[in-house]
């Protein structure tokens, strides 16, 4: 699978079902570098939208009520690097389209068990959507800090 982003080359995608962020200075072995965080560092304003034209769903953490979040790694300058992808209640709900039925009962089923306390949600297979995306604000956790992209619209693309 490739993302295509319009600020540069970055081809060769890596999918996974989860991740980790990146970390401030020399992250630990066990860390991916944040893709978001590299495109700060890289100058890459927080206007500039980022078109990935295959992305997954393979796990969705549950931020707050209506607040979502999932991770992907994805080959960026020759390094693997995390990426984090937050949206909200309406783009969820698109995203869950794309979904075969079953799978996306089972992803309802668990949100609407608990809607607001955050955790991740595992499950067997994937989504895959288009979307488009623009940094977020820097976060930092704990001894974590990575900047997440902040979906601005849920695309139709044909799943490869």
């Amino acid at each position: 699978m490739t993302l295509y982003s319009i600020t540069g080359d970055e081809e060769g995608y890596v999918g996974c079902n989860g991740g980790v962020y990146g970390s401030n200075g020399q992250p630990p072995k066990n860390l991916k570098p944040d893709y978001g965080l590299r495109l700060l560092r890289d100058g890459i304003s927080p206007d500039v939208d980022q078109v990935f034209t295959d992305f997954r769903l393979g796990s969705l953490t549950v931020l707050g009520l209506g607040q979502y979040s999932t991770m992907v790694e994805m080959l960026h300058a020759g390094k693997v690097h995390a990426l984090s992808l937050d949206f909200g209640q309406a783009q969820l709900d698109r995203i869950l389209l794309r979904g075969n039925l079953e799978l996306s009962k089972f992803i309802k089923a668990q949100i609407d068990v608990d809607p607001a306390t955050p955790r991740t949600i595992d499950f067997d297979g994937e989504i895959f959507f288009g979307v488009r995306a623009r940094l977020g604000e820097l976060q930092k956790v704990e001894k974590e800090v990575f900047v997440p992209l902040v979906a601005q619209e849920i695309l139709d693309f044909e799943e490869p």
